[in-house]
């Protein structure tokens, strides 16, 4: 028992020398610690000839002399920060500005595109021959004008007098025919004459669906996309442009034994539900002047991103569409609401991936009264070019009937559309207000103002620091080590061997 009691007393004491050896050590550490901070202050300060540092540590001052100096820096330091992330956000939501540019001499500038519908599509002979094969219905049956009814609503369908088709949603006859490929096989084609001051260039014309049904596209690059075929922007045809007050600049369509209705927009745009409709009669002949207000865009606008500055270009690609476009977007958030109600597509959508909606599909879109809701829902960035035409002046005439001797027959009543531009003094530019140079230019700017250092003497600071660290780490590291050895010799002794053990060992072997 008395043995087992002298053990834990040498125990005890073991244990005590050491807590007492790391206690010295501890103070020894902290006290160093404080003096070295003490003196890389009074270094870093002395390096960046910030006196405020300096001030701080030093011991020759009046406590509260030097409380008053580190109260003082540490309110510059909040206030240059303060004012470097104001800095920051304004170059995060709102670096662009939106300028006025008044040097029109050397303008050129785009035509409006015009988007034509007629009123007239269906091919009488083609819809009779689709109705036999189909349906196996000819004109003598008694569900004749039934079909041919419902081709008629089918292809005088919009986005806003889609109703009709509708009506026939219980007929399971109409549930597997492809609504879009119907409209090609009974369309009519017309002919239009198009003319321009530009009698070298050929003002494209293309057949597209529209939310107005098929209609003819007239210098619109972009109605190229509603075809749901692939397209790239840098192959897209250019539209029809001039170079305003040195030349007149219109185009001109005449249209024979046919009626419709125009919509002016711009060449990068396509035509929407919204727009402003020219009907066009027989035998009248419009001249219609427009005004444009076109924005066009700096070369440093692309370095931001888009909600830096809140638009897109046409040629950049979105997480869904090739080429970007504000109506080409509305009408895919359309399409896509429509297929998330009735898990089908509308047929005026063809670049849009879905099952085509039959007149079950109709009904169903007619029951959440699409596409109303798509008027608050449908939110979508504008472009950062952007063409605006006004119309200015419109003349209408009417010359009634006449004969024609060009090969398209007699008696032939004539239509005719002009448009052309009143050339612009005023146009405006998106430019780049506040660029990243700016930015970092504002962080030195508040940072010399409220703290009173540079760049240089943040590196001259941050050089300071990290080299008397590093040279107190490792000082530290060699003190650990010597009071290791230190420890190590003076409380843990070497083993001993005893008299017993060394009976044990074998015999020495001598060697002559």
């Amino acid at each position: 028992m008395a043995h087992w009691r002298s053990y834990v007393n040498k125990v005890l004491v073991r244990t005590w020398n050491i807590i007492q050896v790391i206690g010295i050590a501890l103070r020894i550490i902290f006290k160093h610690l404080r003096v070295r901070v003490v003196e890389i202050a009074s270094q870093a300060g002395a390096a960046t000839s910030l006196l405020a540092i300096s001030l701080t540590v030093n011991r020759r001052l009046h406590p509260c002399e030097r409380l008053l100096w580190l109260l003082i820096l540490l309110l510059s330091i909040y206030t240059a920060l303060m004012l470097s992330d104001l800095q920051r956000q304004r170059f995060l939501t709102s670096p662009t500005v939106i300028s006025v540019d008044r040097d029109y001499r050397g303008w050129n500038g785009s035509l409006p595109a015009v988007t034509l519908c007629y009123y007239d599509h269906i091919d009488s002979f083609k819809a009779n021959e689709f109705i036999q094969d189909i349906w196996n219905v000819s004109i003598v049956d008694e569900d004749y004008f039934f079909f041919m009814d419902f081709l008629y609503a089918v292809v005088n369908a919009t986005t806003s007098n889609y109703a009709d088709i509708a009506k026939y949603a219980e007929d399971e006859r109409f549930d597997q025919i492809d609504l879009h490929e119907m409209i090609q096989l009974i369309d009519r084609p017309f002919e239009q004459l198009i003319s321009s001051f530009d009698a070298n260039f050929r003002v494209q014309v293309q057949q597209v669906m529209t939310e107005r049904g098929l209609c003819y596209a007239i210098n619109a690059p972009m109605a190229e996309v509603l075809n749901g075929k692939p397209v790239i922007y840098e192959q897209m045809p250019l539209p029809l442009s001039c170079q305003y007050g040195k030349q007149q600049c219109y185009i001109r369509m005449d249209l024979y034994e046919s009626t419709g209705v125009i919509d002016v927009h711009s060449p990068f745009e396509v035509s929407a539900t919204h727009a402003n409709i020219i009907p066009l009669h027989t035998s009248d002949e419009i001249t219609a002047s427009f005004k444009v207000l076109e924005t066009v865009a700096s070369k440093n606008l692309r370095q931001l991103s888009v909600a830096q500055r809140k638009c897109v270009f046409n040629d950049e690609e979105t997480s869904y569409l090739k080429i970007y476009s504000k109506s080409v977007c509305l009408a895919r958030c359309r399409a896509i609401m429509a297929l998330e109600m009735c898990n089908c597509v509308p047929f005026f959508y063809q670049f849009v991936d879905g099952p085509s909606c039959s007149p079950a599909g109709f009904e169903c879109l007619l029951d959440f009264k699409w596409p109303i809701w798509a008027l608050h829902i449908c939110k979508c960035p504008s472009t950062c070019t952007e063409i605006e035409y006004t119309m200015q002046t419109v003349k209408k005439s009417s010359w009634g009937v006449k004969n024609n001797d060009d090969g398209m027959g007699s008696d032939t009543a004539t239509s005719s559309f002009r448009w052309d531009l009143i050339p612009p003094k005023v146009r405006m530019r998106r430019d780049v207000v506040f660029s990243f140079e700016d930015l970092i230019v504002s962080f030195g700017g508040a940072m010399a103002f409220f703290v009173g250092v540079s760049v240089m003497g943040l590196v001259q600071m941050c050089h300071v620091i990290l080299y008397n660290v590093l040279r107190d780490l490792f000082k530290l590291l060699r003190c650990i080590l010597a009071y290791g050895r230190i420890f190590r010799q003076r409380y843990i002794k070497p083993p001993t061997i005893s008299l017993e053990a060394t009976t044990e060992l074998p015999p020495f072997e001598y060697v002559n």
